[in-house]
């Protein structure tokens, strides 16, 4: 396990709190977005794209799911979650 995945997953570089009323991931970047509820979230993938699509809008994650990945522009419409800090 290389020593920044381990950083990202921990939340070394710090957490935030995002949902509907907390916009503060549309200015942060992210490695990971953990549902603390069923979150309804929109982001901009900056790593891998999954069938050439880098923005996802409306993506349903159950609670307590984590993804992981490089995430930008991050916005929850539905539900809590909690970002980890890209750096």
């Amino acid at each position: 396990m290389s020593i920044d995945l381990l950083r990202f997953s921990t939340g070394f570089y710090g957490m935030t709190e995002i949902d509907a009323t907390n916009t503060v991931g549309a200015t942060e970047s992210f490695s990971a977005i953990q549902a603390l509820e069923e979150i309804t979230v929109s982001y901009t993938s900056g790593g891998i794209s999954a069938n050439n699509q880098a923005t996802f809008t409306n993506l349903v994650v159950p609670q307590g799911s984590i993804i992981f990945g490089e995430f930008t522009g991050v916005s929850v419409s539905a539900g809590k979650a909690l970002g980890y800090l890209k750096e």
